[in-house]
């Protein structure tokens, strides 16, 4: 998959006060992209942190669009009133489906593609 960062967490910051917040993203697509990835969702943990929001946890999987994964990750979320999703939208819907709990996303999923030989995602083109 192919998406887009949020321009800033203060973009999504405003819907997340006075809640409690799981960081969910994947460590392939995402992070390949720069719209999720371990290191980019414990940046958001101590930044939304620092604002004053309860960050209930950071989980990184390899591919948050297999059920599996979100299912074992997000089945049982104490404190959570909402997912923020660092991912795809197949995998923010994975974890709304896993967890029962709200999901933002504030990551925009472009479609397919490819991740290129310099190391930039590419939209794929059907004919």
């Amino acid at each position: 998959m192919v998406m887009l960062p949020p321009d800033s967490p203060e973009f999504f910051l405003g819907d997340l006060k006075g809640k409690g917040v799981f960081i969910w993203t994947c460590s392939t697509c995402a992070r390949f992209c720069g719209a999720g990835g371990r290191e980019i969702a414990e940046e958001t943990a101590d930044y939304l942190a620092g604002k004053g929001v309860r960050v209930t946890g950071v989980g990184a999987v390899s591919a948050a669009c297999f059920m599996s994964k979100a299912a074992g990750t997000l089945s049982d979320l104490p404190g959570t009133d909402v997912i923020l999703a660092l991912c795809c939208s197949i995998g923010a819907d994975c974890a709304s489906r896993a967890s029962g709990i709200p999901v933002l996303n504030p990551v925009r999923t472009l479609g397919t593609g490819y991740l290129g030989e310099d190391g930039i995602p590419r939209l794929s083109a059907y004919k």
